[in-house]
């Protein structure tokens, strides 16, 4: 949405995937990107374990983990008996070599055994004594690997740490004068009783040590503080969060990690590879270092696992994601303009992107005309051909209904195959069964009987089903089939053999469970191995061996001389003495038996074909087969289904096209139809907005839209939507629906402020609303919940994911009513400190976002036509901007 003469540059170490996201903007700016990548580090990075007050390498730039170093800290961290231990039992396995009786006793060394107390998992995540921090800072000094930033995963632990280092003094006296002199500097900005705020008395006792820390709960004047002063190389070490190595160009000698665990908001997890590498790359000033010095301390029994730090080291960032999603406001507004859409913006987001040039590069608009094309020409020639399908004149009503039932039938199959076996005897060996396989076989309900059931079909589907979704069949062809001249070189008991007995012609196909169009109740005794042989398919699939280890390969078999050789067996062929050998007219069948049992089946197939055509061939019960494995309501939903499935084979029975002796030819002409129209469908379904994963989301959300009036049936923003339109920093919803509720109206400019704080604090806390605030104020914060439940319910009854109790516990946070209000009456920033455990810094923070968000009130109501609200608003303004919370900034002069 920026200008097009706005040129762009971004700067990125840890994203992975640069040429996806620069083929995004480019496509969206429609203006070419250039991806210029390094994959070396100017100054390259040593990382180090700080085990047993000693820096261990575990790896050298990109030369790879290293598990000696691993094994050495390891080492370092154990007892020393326990460490004198397994070093003589190193010397003496080195010594013996292989002696019997060394360490493959079974019995565990003592270097490997596991802390008397505490769990593995906790024994590595311990985070250090006062004295562990001492020692590290002392040698970090006595290296030289100052300044160093120590990141911490919490704003607690970082004030405790550097709190472990008040009797050390790193700055030198010249450098101690001239932080005094900006400290100064710095708190004469700030009013005599703020100066005297506890976290800046602290703060400017701490730097002059050459001591720093810099997280969210503190006071911005005094993070503007430590940043200048550490680029000036006059903090020594800094225990800072993450946050600093995400927005500020703060590059130090070496970096600390007290821990490699964080809380992700939902979780405590590992560090990703990318975060660690964003963070590890604050280490190494170009021009001033030749490497930089990353240490992961180990104040535990053990370091951490070796798994996870060689993971954190070597692996991959994470992917750059969309973190996209739609809003009210943004749904509101983007209504409310012409140049752009919500299905426009949805389309430009990265997260469609990947679909959106798969689209374009597949040319599905072209292949979309082309099919619409042959289509239209399709429908009018079957439409121009009625007399050639007389007696079949229901064609097309019979191919839906066929395929209602093949859909039926292979939901149910799949769910008795599930189980394993054969589906409870469904589709044992000998199953008459009746197939439609227009398109790959040119066969419609044609009689069949399994050969080879699923269970043995090889490996499972890809759909982790357990079984594999075909069957091997011998099926009788349509009498108007005439065999190809391709099939001759295929022999019986070969698949898609194809012969002729009792004047028809059978094949034995493959045949996929969606192509079963039911199963019948009727079952024959037939020797399989007659019409396919397993070998026969393995056979082919199994590349020819090599010659070059065997010496005797090409040579004649010995079972030509009457041998029967076995790899298996090496006693195969040989006969006891004195007893003759069986006749070989034993040992394979005779062609005569073979072409009884083809004409035996044969019958069996002819016969199911003249039942089907009287009176219909029985259908199997398979609700018998599945008997033993139904869950739950599952038994009563498959019965469903089959009692359907039942009545739509009598419905299908129905229709004269059943019966027609040329039925392949016509269903084949309607499927080749309906096929091309079924892709035609979906090419037109992802080519348009149907098809963008957000857009049911955006009906939703606009539906709700509608039901509460913020937009009519015409998708034209309405008054309630122009309102809503005007707040961006919290949920506009709630703000709308209190300004039209009136109840802002009612309080006095302290209370607006105190009310409107519930909705831009975000943080955990405890603390619920004090007895000592007024009541009227009190009353419109319950009034607020009930609006937020409100709106969570509406969202919920038209189906988007929301928990109407989750959505108001979210959305409105009073851990800060109290303060805001006292602020608001004048109390000083000092006092209200008091009134709450809430670091400073996120006080001031929400009180900053609170006078944007009385801005865009005042906005509010302005449009509504409230003068009331409006003065009201501009005084609730004015009263909160006063003292520290609205300082200037050091970076301003």
């Amino acid at each position: 949405m920026l200008p097009d003469y706005v040129n762009l540059i971004f700067l990125s170490a840890t994203t992975p995937n640069t040429i996806e996201f620069s083929e995004w903007i480019g496509r969206t700016k429609r203006k070419p990107v250039h991806v210029i990548r390094t994959n070396y580090r100017p100054v390259p990075l040593s990382h180090h374990l700080w085990a047993g007050l000693k820096l261990h390498s575990i790896m050298e730039g990109k030369q790879g983990f290293k598990p000696s170093g691993y094994s050495e800290a390891a080492k370092a961290l154990l007892p020393a008996s326990a460490r004198a231990a397994a070093e003589n039992a190193a010397a003496g396995k080195a010594g013996k070599g292989a002696a019997k009786g060394g360490s493959s006793s079974g019995k565990p060394s003592s270097a490997s055994v596991k802390p008397a107390s505490g769990s593995r998992l906790s024994s590595w995540q311990a985070q250090g004594s006062k004295q562990d921090w001492i020692s590290l800072t002392r040698f970090l000094e006595r290296e030289g690997l100052m300044p160093t930033v120590c990141f911490s995963f919490s704003k607690k632990k970082c004030e405790e740490l550097a709190n472990m280092l008040r009797s050390l003094d790193l700055n030198t006296a010249a450098e101690r004068n001239l932080v005094s002199s900006f400290t100064i500097q710095t708190v004469n900005r700030l009013s005599p009783v703020d100066s005297k705020l506890p976290q800046v008395l602290t703060t400017v006792e701490m730097v002059k040590r050459g001591i720093g820390v810099h997280h969210g709960g503190l006071l911005p004047i005094l993070k503007e503080m430590v940043e200048i002063l550490f680029s000036r190389n006059l903090i020594k070490i800094l225990f800072a969060t993450e946050t600093f190595a995400m927005g500020v160009n703060m590059p130090a000698r070496c970096v600390v990690f007290n821990a490699i665990r964080k809380h992700d908001g939902t979780q405590f997890r590992e560090l990703q590879p990318g975060e660690y590498t964003q963070m590890a790359g604050r280490a190494g000033r170009r021009g001033l270092d030749k490497v930089g010095t990353v240490i992961i301390c180990c104040f535990g029994d053990q370091p951490p696992p070796q798994v996870v730090l060689k993971n954190m080291l070597t692996g991959s960032s994470t992917k750059l994601q969309s973190q996209f999603r739609l809003t009210y406001t943004m749904i509101l507004n983007l209504l409310r303009v012409e140049d752009m859409s919500v299905e426009g913006m949805i389309k430009r987001s990265f997260s469609e992107f990947a679909t959106q040039r798969a689209l374009t590069s597949n040319e599905y608009p072209k292949l979309l005309a082309r099919g619409t094309k042959t289509l239209l020409k399709l429908d009018e020639e079957f439409a121009q051909d009625p007399d050639g399908r007389i007696g079949a004149e229901d064609i097309e009503d019979y191919y839906f209904s066929c395929r209602k039932v093949l859909s039926s039938s292979k939901e149910l199959l799949s769910y008795i195959l599930s189980g394993g076996g054969t589906g409870g005897g469904a589709l044992t060996v000998g199953r008459v069964l009746l197939v439609t396989s227009a398109r790959k076989h040119g066969l419609v309900r044609a009689p069949s009987i399994v050969l080879r059931p699923p269970a043995l079909s090889g490996k499972p589907s890809v759909g982790n089903t357990g079984y594999s979704e075909s069957i091997v069949c011998i099926v009788l062809m349509p009498q108007t089939y005439s065999p190809s001249k391709d099939h001759d070189e295929l022999k019986l008991g070969s698949l898609n053999y194809v012969g002729e007995a009792k004047n028809r012609c059978f094949a034995v196909y493959e045949i996929q469970l969606n192509e079963i169009l039911l199963v019948t109740s009727v079952k024959h005794k037939i020797d399989s191995k007659v019409f396919f042989k397993e070998d026969s398919t393995k056979s082919s699939k199994i590349d020819a061996p090599t010659t070059l280890g065997n010496p005797f390969a090409g040579a004649k078999s010995m079972k030509g001389r009457g041998l029967c050789i076995d790899d298996n067996n090496p006693f195969a062929g040989m006969m006891a003495r004195g007893k003759k050998g069986p006749a070989s007219s034993g040992t394979k069948k005779s062609v005569s038996q073979d072409a009884q049992s083809v004409e035996n089946v044969m019958s069996y197939l002819v016969d199911a074909e003249s039942i089907e055509f009287n009176s219909g061939l029985d259908i199997l019960d398979l609700r018998e087969c599945a008997k033993n494995m139904h869950q739950g309501n599952s038994v009563v939903e498959f019965g469903n289904v089959f009692n359907a499935m039942e009545q739509d084979v009598g419905i299908m029975r129905q229709f004269r096209s059943h019966y027609h002796p040329n039925l392949e030819r016509h269903y084949l002409s309607v499927e080749r139809k309906e096929s091309l129209r079924s892709r035609v469908k979906m090419l037109r379904h992802l080519l348009s907005n149907e098809s963008l994963a957000l857009f049911p989301d955006f009906l939703q959300r606009k539906a709700c839209l509608q039901a509460m009036g913020y937009v009519d049936d015409n998708d034209t923003v309405c008054l309630k939507g122009r309102v809503a339109c005007e707040v961006n920093t919290c949920e506009g919803l709630i703000v709308t629906e209190m300004v039209f509720a009136g109840i802002l109206s009612e309080l006095e400019p302290a209370e607006i402020v105190a009310a409107l704080s519930a909705l831009i604090f975000q943080e955990k806390t405890d603390e619920e609303l004090d007895s000592e605030l007024p009541e009227r104020l009190m009353t419109v914060c319950e009034r607020m919940r009930e609006i937020a439940r409100h709106l969570g319910q509406k969202q919920k009854d038209y189906g988007l994911p929301v928990d109407p109790l989750e959505y108001s516990a979210t959305s409105l946070k009073m851990g800060l009513v109290h303060v805001v209000y006292e602020w608001a009456c004048g109390v000083p920033f000092s006092s209200i400190c008091e009134l709450t455990d809430v670091q400073e810094g996120s006080i001031v923070r929400c009180i900053t976002r609170l006078d944007e968000l009385c801005r865009e009130v005042r906005n509010c109501a302005r449009v509504v036509g409230n003068p009331t609200l409006y003065r009201k608003m501009e005084a609730a303004s004015e009263a909160i901007k006063r003292d520290i919370v609205f300082a200037s900034s050091l970076y301003v002069c």
